[in-house]
C-alpha cells in the first residue's frame, strides 16, 4: 500500500508499506511535526475483504448490530440475525435503500459501507 506524507513546507514524500492492521511507526527527521492525518486514498478500506459495522432495524424497534465483512452474503446475514435472537433466515426481509436484498450477493454488491442501516421485516409464512 502506497502512503503520502506531506511536510510543513509542503514536501511529499511516498511510502510504501505493507497492507496490514498493525501499527506503523513513523520517524521524521529534519522537520518540526506538528500534525499527523492519516487517511485512505478514495476507494481504499471497502473491497470484497473489509470489515463493516451493519445496523439491522426490525419494525418492531430492536436493532441489531454487525460486524460482518463485506464479502459475506445476505444470507449469511440473516443467520448472523437468527444467531442473535432475531427471527430464522426464511422469515426474514431485509430491506436496504428501498430494495429487497438477494440472499445469494454480498454487502459489497450493494456498496454498502460502514454503518449501513438495513431495515428487517417479516414475511408471512409459506412465502
Amino acid at each position: 500500500m502506497k502512503i503520502s506524507i506531506k511536510t510543513l513546507k509542503g514536501k511529499s514524500i511516498n511510502l510504501e508499506v505493507e497492507d496490514s492492521s498493525e501499527p506503523i511507526n513513523i520517524k521524521i527527521h529534519g522537520e518540526a511535526t506538528r500534525d499527523v492525518v492519516l487517511g485512505l486514498e478514495p476507494g481504499q478500506g471497502q473491497g470484497q475483504g473489509a470489515l463493516l459495522r451493519i445496523f439491522v432495524s426490525t419494525l418492531g424497534g430492536k436493532t441489531f448490530i454487525l460486524e460482518v465483512e463485506a464479502s459475506k452474503t445476505i444470507e449469511n446475514i440473516m443467520a448472523q440475525i437468527h444467531e442473535k435472537g432475531g427471527p430464522p433466515v426464511k422469515e426474514q426481509k431485509l430491506i436496504f435503500q428501498g430494495k429487497e436484498l438477494d440472499k445469494s450477493r454480498t454487502l459489497a454488491d450493494y456498496n454498502m459501507k460502514t454503518d449501513s442501516n438495513i431495515c428487517m421485516m417479516s414475511r408471512l409464512c409459506g412465502c
